[in-house]
């Protein structure tokens, strides 16, 4: 099958012990990094910390991250469950008390559960080829670079699958005033028997109230399915 030609940068090739920095990058000069999870992914503070890397990169725009579930779910990744769990949570108390960076776990946790979210995805099972997973990931690779190379294309958030989009501050400003007018129009001379108020420019004062109670609830709900656990 013709599946094209990449140049990847594997980091089993790199010796135990070097420095990190040379990996890192090596991800800053990637324009697609692939996060494979396994049960056991987070025994090495090495992996953890190259995904710290990838996130961060993501959240500059300027890197596309696949990840990559090897016998292990996405459930249990994104909320720390099964085997991969237990082998985080023992990590986890290997660098509790890390006294250099005591944010270090934080990081982690929060990078695991961003990355997990990414899409595209892979799953794959022990017992399926090596070789048709191998052409899945390049022809995952392969497409997000023939988007990358569109001139309209833009790097997704850190959580690419949400199902509501995010509105402008302009969008929010509009939908406040179309509100606030439709209400001084029709439903408020319904529900009060002083109207005058509304036939003025005063009932611009509430305007402001407006925009600020839209913008809550619109945050509220867009936290709301940030939130939502994916299958």
């Amino acid at each position: 099958t013709d599946i094209g030609i990449f140049n990847v940068f594997i980091d089993r090739d790199e010796w135990w012990g070097r420095d990190l920095n040379h990996i890192f990058t090596c991800i800053e000069e990637s324009t697609i990094a692939l996060a494979i999870f396994s049960p056991g992914y987070p025994e090495t503070e090495w992996c953890l910390d190259e995904l710290v890397k990838m996130k961060e990169r993501a959240n500059e725009k300027k890197l596309l991250v696949i990840p990559i579930f090897l016998n292990v779910s996405k459930k249990d990744v994104r909320t720390f469950g099964g085997e991969f769990g237990e082998r985080f949570m023992e990590m986890r108390k290997r660098y509790t008390d890390y006294k250099y960076d005591p944010f270090r776990i934080q990081r982690w946790e929060t990078s695991v559960m961003t990355i997990s979210r990414m899409e595209p995805s892979l799953t794959w099972e022990a017992q399926s080829s090596n070789i048709h997973l191998a052409e899945e990931i390049i022809r995952a690779v392969k497409r997000e670079l023939d988007m990358a190379s569109d001139p309209g294309f833009s790097f997704p958030s850190e959580f690419s699958n949400e199902s509501h989009p995010k509105m402008t501050i302009g969008e929010v400003f509009v939908s406040a005033f179309l509100a606030a007018f439709l209400f001084s129009l029709f439903i408020a001379p319904k529900i009060f028997t002083d109207v005058k108020i509304f036939t003025t420019a005063k009932w611009l004062l509430g305007f402001p109230i407006t925009i600020v109670v839209l913008h809550q609830l619109y945050c509220a709900l867009a936290q709301q399915n940030r939130r939502a656990p994916g299958a």
